[in-house]
């Protein structure tokens, strides 16, 4: 993790110098999350509120690639679930990590977009135990940037979060009638989706 960290941060430090502007966002808002009805039990995260920021680098006019970090300090309610917490209720913080890309719609005073974003996600019990849990995971989000002048403006977004359970893969190749031929598959579920409703305070640096 504090690899993958670190060439993130890289990439977009060496991106920086031939950016067109750059943004710093620290966020504030609500996750609602879900809850998960395994082969093991229940593991039922707690809508809460959340925080975090974005870097954010315009590459090419109104595009941007954005170094994110979410989290929410919530509770989880488990019913015999793994190692985590058996019968019972914990304190549980959420954080996920992203690299995403970031389009705007327009120019001018209000800015429409929508991103993408690829990271990985952690659950961390913060009492009753001290287990973490990784994920890979992905996000889609929309939203709007309300600009009060060149330097100022407001993030309003929705966003959701998908962290994902790998189950397997494989390459296959046979040789049939038809000839012969390969073939990938990788299977995978989302366990959890979580849900932000957020703002934040954009300060842009034109370069």
């Amino acid at each position: 993790m504090k690899r993958i960290t670190f060439l993130a941060v890289m990439l977009l430090a060496s991106t920086m110098l031939f950016a067109q502007s750059v943004e710093f966002t620290p966020l504030f808002g609500y996750d609602i999350s879900g809850k998960v009805n395994g082969y093991y039990g229940t593991f039922d995260v707690k809508d809460d509120m959340s925080f975090g920021g974005l870097l954010s680098v315009e590459v090419d006019n109104m595009s941007y690639i954005e170094l994110g970090y979410h989290r929410s300090n919530t509770q989880v309610v488990t019913s015999s679930y793994g190692d985590f917490l058996e019968n019972g209720r914990a304190d549980l913080a959420v954080e996920h990590y992203q690299v995403g890309a970031l389009r705007e719609f327009q120019e001018g005073k209000v800015v429409p977009f929508a991103k993408v974003s690829l990271g990985t996600t952690r659950y961390a019990q913060m009492s009753k135990g001290n287990e973490r849990y990784w994920l890979f995971s992905a996000g889609v989000g929309l939203g709007a940037k309300v600009f009060i002048n060149d330097m100022i403006g407001l993030r309003l977004h929705t966003n959701l979060m998908l962290p994902m359970e790998f189950s397997g893969g494989g390459i296959f190749c046979g040789i049939g009638g038809g000839g012969s031929g390969c073939s990938t598959a990788i299977t995978f579920n989302v366990p959890l989706v979580h849900w932000n409703l957020g703002g934040g305070l954009i300060i842009r640096l034109p370069n």
